[in-house]
């Protein structure tokens, strides 16, 4: 992180095409375990048989190309979703410390991202296939979130002591609920794609 601060292009890898190429890898992961498709479906099939013949009809398809739809169109929304709105946390960031550019805070941020990215890559076989608790998932994606702003964050942005553990606190809970919210977004946009598709 400090390296970014300095520009200094050298000794980083721009976190962007980082984050761009870790969401790639786990949107194929998850096509392998059944994807956003098998995850539609298996929400979908706690309903009562009439409703899912009803969810058919209003559809105009067979449920099964539906799902399939959904999870083309979700697969290919998911980077760009949740990139978007994960670069909404840069506004909270720029308040943080002297004045930086755009480029700069954005490299912090999805330096910060990449962590927990990494972590979320990890933990995909554990709770696909072997039922590894959601919430478990999530706090150890926080987990990584936090330490990577606490730990690499310089000083020269967030200071030391409270005030570090305070915006490490706050910018792991912002991207959280921008993930969620980005996630909410997509599904719906997906949803709808599947719907009007022909």
């Amino acid at each position: 992180m400090q390296a970014i601060v300095e520009r200094d292009r050298e000794r980083y890898t721009p976190m962007m095409r980082l984050f761009l190429g870790l969401m790639g890898a786990q949107v194929a992961l998850s096509v392998i375990w059944g994807g956003h498709a098998g995850i539609l479906e298996q929400s979908l099939s706690q309903l009562p048989e009439e409703q899912l013949q009803d969810l058919q009809i209003l559809v105009g398809r067979p449920l099964d190309e539906f799902y399939e739809i959904f999870g083309t169109i979700a697969g290919f929304l998911q980077p760009l979703f949740v990139g978007v709105f994960t670069a909404f946390s840069v506004l909270a960031l720029q308040m943080m410390g002297p004045k930086r550019s755009l480029s700069v805070n954005l490299n912090l941020m999805f330096a910060v991202l990449n962590a927990g990215s990494i972590i979320g890559l990890a933990l995909m076989l554990p709770q696909t296939q072997l039922g590894l608790p959601f919430a478990i998932s999530l706090s150890l994606v926080m987990l990584g979130y936090f330490q990577a702003f606490f730990r690499g964050m310089p000083v020269s942005i967030v200071g030391t002591g409270a005030k570090r553990w305070g915006y490490s606190l706050l910018m792991t809970v912002l991207l959280i609920v921008l993930i969620f919210v980005g996630g909410i977004v997509m599904n719906i946009a997906a949803l709808f794609g599947a719907y009007i598709w022909p």
